[in-house]
């Protein structure tokens, strides 16, 4: 592994360690208010949030980030 692979593995862990997803989904108070802020993000920004809510095993939110996601294929 050359050394920008593990910089941009390293920059990952440090995004999904400090998204917190089990905190930040109590901050929505419908799965429209979640959606709504999904759509805030871009297509990168989806793939780290999809990344980080499957870590937390947090598969129903995950299923809503893929929706998301698919707008953009």
């Amino acid at each position: 592994m050359d050394h920008q692979e593990e910089f941009l593995r390293d920059l990952e862990r440090a995004y999904i360690e400090l998204m917190q997803p089990k905190k930040l989904i109590t901050h929505f108070e419908t799965d429209e208010e979640f959606k709504s802020w999904l759509q805030m993000g871009d297509k990168e920004g989806l793939r780290w949030t999809l990344k980080a809510f499957e870590n937390e095993e947090l598969y129903r939110h995950c299923q809503m980030i893929k929706e998301e996601m698919s707008k953009y294929e």
